[in-house]
């Protein structure tokens, strides 16, 4: 799998370079920008999820532990945790 180095790598620029360009931050010229997304879309990469949850200190995930889904009480408090998640979401 390609890393945000080897495409820094492959593209001359600095590792940060790469990732301000992946995450619209700025401060990367237009001609670096089409360097990078030519060489992104010629290689395998897609971002690492978990790197990115951890670098920005949230998953968006929610846990429950319930001990079984076949009593209509817990399914109803799934169903509500996930309207409110959904909901959450859109807003």
């Amino acid at each position: 799998m390609t890393s945000i180095r080897d495409i820094a790598a492959l593209a001359g620029v600095a590792p940060s370079t790469v990732s301000r360009y992946l995450n619209q931050s700025g401060y990367v010229s237009q001609k670096t920008g089409e360097k990078i997304q030519t060489i992104i879309d010629a290689s395998d990469y897609s971002p690492n999820l978990t790197a990115r949850d951890l670098s920005r200190g949230k998953n968006h995930r929610i846990g429950v532990i319930i001990p079984h889904t076949k009593h209509p009480y817990f399914i109803d408090i799934i169903r509500g945790l996930m309207a409110a998640s959904l909901e959450s979401q859109s807003n």
